[in-house]
């Protein structure tokens, strides 16, 4: 050992004290910091933490700055997920995924799909507009902005379920899609005015606006719930306006299958 070598540096830290051991994160510090709670839940406790997450993200989603393609990649991400979700409910049961005897990627098959969505839009709907009544009267104001702003997010999507039903040419309506609406293949008078759950909403719909008009809250909750409403009533001529254009597009001499029938029975010579 050679006594002129200076000793080897001793490393101390700046505190004068020993450090603390420093290890990789794991994947328990990744779950702990995004909260995620890795046990072995039954279907139930899976579908309410989808649930949950799906209404925290709905909520945040139209403030975010994200353009109209990555939100609906988003909504798509949530579709899946309760598509899935649904699905595992009815394992077992007999599968509802046969395809449809109008065939795939055919015009009819599009016109029934869109439709069968509206009406689900719809009844999500009117079960919106019975818990934002609700919340009205027993005064619950962050819940009946919630509820106005889940409205109005359901209005745009019911528009775009209509954009989606009509989406082929207006020949292809006129040969293929409304000759399955007419006698022999329909009856008479066939019209959307028939559709119960537009119904029940446009009723719902009218009540809400009424309660609101007589609403009395404090000024900057008062002036929030405004906001939210003229939002909704935006969404509201939006949804109108699309629907009159596709009948436009669609039926240009504008009259509908209910209105010849009408003018047909009018028409006819009466009885003696």
């Amino acid at each position: 050992m050679n006594s002129d070598m200076p000793p080897v540096p001793l490393p101390l830290a700046t505190d004068s004290r020993i450090p603390l051991r420093e290890r990789a994160a794991t994947t328990a510090d990744y779950d702990r910091y995004f909260h995620i709670a890795r046990h072995a839940p039954d279907l139930t406790s899976w579908t309410c933490g989808v649930l949950r997450l799906q209404t925290a993200v709905l909520a945040d989603l139209p403030r975010t700055g994200l353009d109209d393609s990555q939100r609906a990649a988003v909504l798509t991400g949530l579709l899946h997920a309760s598509h899935a979700t649904l699905a595992a409910w009815l394992h077992g049961e007999p599968a509802g995924d046969r395809p449809c005897d109008d065939g795939p990627g055919d015009a009819l098959r599009r016109w029934k799909l869109g439709h069968q969505l509206f009406h689900l839009l719809l009844t999500t709907m009117n079960s919106t507009l019975d818990d934002t009544l609700a919340a009205v009267g027993t005064a619950r104001w962050a819940s009946v902005r919630h509820g106005l702003e889940r409205l109005r997010t359901l209005y745009d999507a019911a528009t775009a379920a209509m954009a989606y039903a009509s989406d082929f040419p207006a020949s292809v309506y006129a040969h293929e899609v409304r000759p399955t609406m007419e006698p022999p293949l329909a009856a008479p008078g066939f019209s959307g005015t028939l559709n119960r759950e537009h119904r029940v909403m446009t009723e719902r719909a009218h009540a809400l606006r009424t309660a609101l008009a007589h609403v009395s809250a404090p000024a900057p909750l008062l002036a929030g719930l405004r906001h939210e409403e003229s939002l909704l009533r935006a969404a509201q001529r939006r949804n109108r306006h699309a629907h009159a254009a596709i009948c436009e597009r669609c039926v240009p001499d504008g009259a509908s299958l209910l209105a010849r029938h009408t003018t047909r029975e009018a028409e006819r010579p009466c009885d003696r």
